[in-house]
């Protein structure tokens, strides 16, 4: 399974001055056909949007779904929650509605799982997804937007072993006191979970963990956090591509 992370940021990143740091708003391409979120900050990081067969959204926040960078896509195959899959339309686009625990399996053989998220959004009745993503022996889990995991969630995962996860990581490693943990990850929420984990068998021992949705005003800038972090957390940039 590839994994390419086109952008790293969460919803704080404008754009910056030449020379500075910038993250793309969060999205990911998993084997160059299937894409977990999009907005127009990333579109420039598609070498041939042509190929996006399926795009999965997590949520409706303006950081993770864009009508006019979707538009772009078509013709593709679009999935959402049903309680808000209703308002995504266009040319091209095949809308289809999932529900938690739900699999869908794709035309390339790969299974997703739409799992039931901390987040929320100013739509009242919104659900807000992660995914578990299965293809050929492989199980990526895919854990943003949101703040630890819930009891639905871990129980959806099973007796699921996973070979990596991709998690929220929007506070940063000094967030003692911030109020964003009811809905977003800091570094030592994510150690936690990981030691978990992998003492209850859900994680592979020497399973990568990704951190993404890094936000500009709580984080250092790359080459710090490389260095502040331990493995087996990484870091991720724009740009940056995985082999699982």
């Amino acid at each position: 399974m590839k994994i390419q992370f086109l952008g790293t940021g969460a919803a704080d990143w404008k754009k910056t001055a030449p020379g500075e740091e910038y993250r793309r708003y969060t999205s990911t391409l998993i084997d160059d056909t299937m894409l977990i979120d999009v907005t127009e900050t990333v579109l420039d990081q598609m070498k041939d949007p042509s190929q996006i067969h399926d795009v999965f959204f997590t949520h409706s926040h303006a950081d993770h779904f864009s009508r006019s960078a979707l538009s772009q896509l078509a013709p593709c195959r679009v999935y959402a929650h049903k309680s808000w899959a209703h308002i995504i339309s266009g040319e091209g686009l095949e809308v289809i509605a999932v529900e938690v625990g739900v699999p869908v399996t794709l035309p390339s053989g790969c299974t997703v799982m739409p799992m039931p998220s901390n987040h929320a959004t100013t739509r009242a009745d919104e659900v807000t997804l992660h995914y578990l993503i299965e293809r050929a022996g492989k199980r990526l889990f895919y854990a943003t937007d949101g703040a630890w995991l819930r009891n639905e969630e871990h129980r959806l995962l099973g007796e699921s072993v996973l070979d990596a996860v991709v998690f929220d990581a929007t506070i940063g490693d000094k967030a003692e006191g911030d109020y964003r943990i009811f809905e977003h990850n800091s570094v030592d929420m994510i150690r936690l979970m990981v030691k978990t984990m992998r003492k209850t068998g859900r994680l592979r021992a020497d399973a990568p963990v990704f951190l993404t949705h890094l936000a500009r005003t709580l984080h250092a800038p790359q080459h710090v956090l490389e260095q502040e972090i331990e493995k087996p957390l990484v870091v991720c940039y724009d740009g940056m591509t995985v082999q699982l």
